[in-house]
């Protein structure tokens, strides 16, 4: 049933895509059939480097996972088929964040409750990677000669990996050596606004802030789902810079 839903929604994601698109290609013939001139079409490539910030939900991550900025990088190719509409796919990729943290009991820790009556603390070795693929389409428009505001609607395909090992707690003994494993793909939304300034007809600079939807994310442990271990993220806001070519 998961596997049904995640496919209706990936379906759901590319009708709308392609209504956006069929939309566009009919605003172009309505031009042409009106006479009035539309931007040649052009295709570009380019990168972004981007910094966000992982926020997971309290009880359920949020004082064991690194809560730095996260540097990445996001390689993309679109195309314009006039001046205000395109279409453009990427793939995002973030640097692995790793955390060594101790918790004093009484505390819940990615949904399992450290009883105070069995430890008094644990120490826990975490990391966290993750990776976006995503189609979006792109209205833009001019607001100076030189300068452009874009808006992206499209649907992410991200991938997350949480891990956490339980290397030391109070229990008498030798260490519990725990892992932990909360690792999902599925589709989100994705919104992301942008600011460019074009130096010519080949090269623009841009700045740029990309939503996406990851509160979608309620992973369980791979290890145990059967038990509460479980990992649930907030939505995430990235901010960047970037370039694009215009081939």
């Amino acid at each position: 049933m998961k596997k049904l839903s995640i496919e209706k929604k990936i379906n759901a994601s590319a009708f709308a895509f392609v209504a956006i698109l069929s939309a566009t290609a009919y605003s172009q013939v309505a031009q042409a059939a009106a006479g009035t001139t539309a931007s040649t079409s052009s295709t570009y490539i380019g990168a972004d480097a981007v910094y966000g910030k992982m926020k997971f939900r309290e009880h359920y991550g949020d004082n064991i996972f690194s809560k730095k900025w996260i540097p990445g990088v996001n390689l993309f190719v679109g195309h314009m088929f006039n001046e205000n509409w395109g279409a453009e796919i990427g793939y995002e990729v973030d640097k692995k964040m790793k955390r060594t943290e101790t918790v004093k009991a009484g505390n819940t820790v990615a949904g399992i409750y450290m009883d105070p009556g069995l430890f008094t603390y644990r120490s826990y070795n975490t990391s966290f990677k993750q990776h976006h693929a995503y189609l979006g389409a792109i209205a833009k428009k001019r607001i100076l000669d030189n300068n452009f505001i874009s808006l992206m609607l499209g649907v992410s395909l991200s991938h997350i990996q949480a891990r956490y090992n339980i290397f030391a707690d109070s229990i008498p003994g030798a260490p519990p050596n725990v892992t932990r494993t909360f690792s999902k793909t599925k589709p989100i939304p994705v919104i992301r606004v942008s600011l460019e300034h074009k130096f010519n007809d080949k090269f623009g600079l841009k700045a740029l802030a990309t939503w996406r939807k990851t509160s979608k994310f309620k992973i369980k442990s791979e290890e145990r789902p059967d038990t509460d271990a479980q990992v649930k993220l907030k939505n995430t806001i990235n901010l960047g810079i970037g370039v694009n070519y215009y081939i």
